[in-house]
């Protein structure tokens, strides 16, 4: 599916450089609470990085003369003690946790290289105390933009979104794959526009009506 996202962020601006988003405004915002404990998972299945590239890796950005250069987690995405250490999974886990947490929920991050058998995922839930489960598989998370003038970007992304019940195994299976046009503005930089974009992909996510149906303790 194909959206055009105008991103609407305020920004402060201090000698020709703009200020990183706050983490709250990069953070997800769910639109309903649970119960109970949720681990929350991110587990990075991107061919990119089946075939080579880090997990730190998250996009292209086209400097001089278009020559295109990779960007990682450290580059463009880390704003917060720690993030420099982060790879794209464990980000992106950090946004979820920070975001449910803050609004009520009580999310637990879990890292996981690849996605477990249901024995494991029931043995990490009571080691936890949850009662649900959510894993984001990746099997792609990646722009590209233009340093050279101010366009808009593409942002494709083609996520499983998987929900589990320490009592009746998985719940849900769903596949959420976009391309999703990124509208920049001069007063933005491609950072917040990135970190936007994110956000509001993961608020994609988690406020889907089949993931609050499944998540659901009624």
């Amino acid at each position: 599916m194909l959206k055009k996202i105008a991103l609407l962020t305020l920004v402060i601006t201090v000698t020709a450089c703009v200020s990183p988003t706050s983490l709250e405004e990069q953070s997800v915002a769910p639109n309903y609470q649970t119960k109970e404990s949720v681990l929350i998972s991110v587990i990075d299945q991107r061919q990119r990085v089946l075939q080579g590239k880090k997990k730190t890796f998250v996009g292209k950005a086209h400097v001089s003369f278009g020559i295109p250069v990779d960007w990682h987690v450290k580059q463009v995405l880390a704003t917060e003690p720690g993030d420099k250490e982060k790879n794209l999974g464990q980000f992106l886990q950090s946004r979820l946790v920070h975001g449910l947490n803050t609004s009520g929920w009580n999310a637990i991050e879990v890292d996981l290289d690849e996605s477990p058998e249901e024995e494991t995922i029931r043995r990490l839930m009571k080691e936890n105390n949850a009662g649900k489960m959510i894993s984001l598989v990746l099997n792609e998370w990646y722009f590209s933009v233009n340093l050279n003038w101010v366009s808009a970007f593409n942002f494709d992304t083609d996520t499983n979104v998987l929900v589990y019940d320490l009592e009746e195994g998985q719940l849900l299976t769903k596949n959420i794959k976009e391309r999703d046009v990124i509208e920049e503005k001069a007063s933005q930089s491609p950072q917040n526009n990135v970190l936007l974009a994110y956000k509001a992909q993961l608020d994609q996510i988690v406020n889907d009506e089949e993931v609050r149906k499944a998540m659901s303790f009624d």
